[in-house]
């Protein structure tokens, strides 16, 4: 069952859909009849909760990096079809390592897609959204507005940066912006997730 709402799930569909209880938490659309609450601090992709730290693993004769995690609900899947919005499989919430971090962070430097805006506000707490970051790290964390549509994050506008660039703020449903969505919540990562999708959109 999915430790959040509580629904019946299928091992290979729990990833995706944890991700969209996860999304949906960070930019402030309400869901009801929930069980329990995303963790506002790193969610672990499969359970929402804090305390599962993933890793990336070579294994198999091909030596392809693998998602290895502590928790209990953990699932193996395929990072290149995981890291590819569908809609059998909208969420793209995989594994991803921080480029900005040391080769020897080691472990520490694998973060949650959708938690590394959360990364980057604590751990490169120097970083300034107006700094560029590395075009591979920005293209790992990219979301597409198609995305954001099937995991129900209702928008009026969003931009793609390989559509139009990091510039337009988006808007919700009720025409606030996200930054506005921010300032109504509370946690302590609220400020950094607030700058979520002027980098992902």
């Amino acid at each position: 069952d999915c430790m959040i709402c509580g629904k019946d799930m299928k091992h290979k569909a729990l990833r995706s859909h944890m991700g969209g209880h996860i999304l949906r938490a960070q930019m402030g659309t309400k869901e009801g009849h929930l069980v329990s609450l995303v963790s506002l601090v790193d969610p672990c992709g499969f359970c929402g909760q804090s305390g599962h730290p993933v890793r990336l693993v070579k294994e198999g004769k091909k030596r392809t990096f693998q998602p290895v995690s502590v928790c209990p609900r953990a699932t193996a899947f395929s990072l290149g079809a995981a890291a590819k919005s569908t809609k059998n499989s909208p969420s793209t919430n995989v594994p991803v390592r921080c480029t900005i971090c040391p080769v020897s962070a080691g472990d520490c430097a694998v973060v949650w897609k959708y938690n590394m805006m959360y990364h980057l506000g604590t751990v490169h707490s120097e970083w300034h959204p107006a700094q560029p970051l590395p075009d591979d790290l920005v293209k790992a964390m990219n979301i597409t507005r198609f995305e954001y549509e099937q995991l129900g994050v209702q928008m009026i506008s969003v931009s793609s940066p390989s559509e139009e660039g990091l510039t337009e703020e988006p808007r919700f449903d009720d025409g606030t912006s996200t930054a506005m969505k921010r300032k109504s919540r509370s946690g302590p990562s609220e400020q950094h997730q607030s700058k979520r999708l002027k980098l992902m959109a």
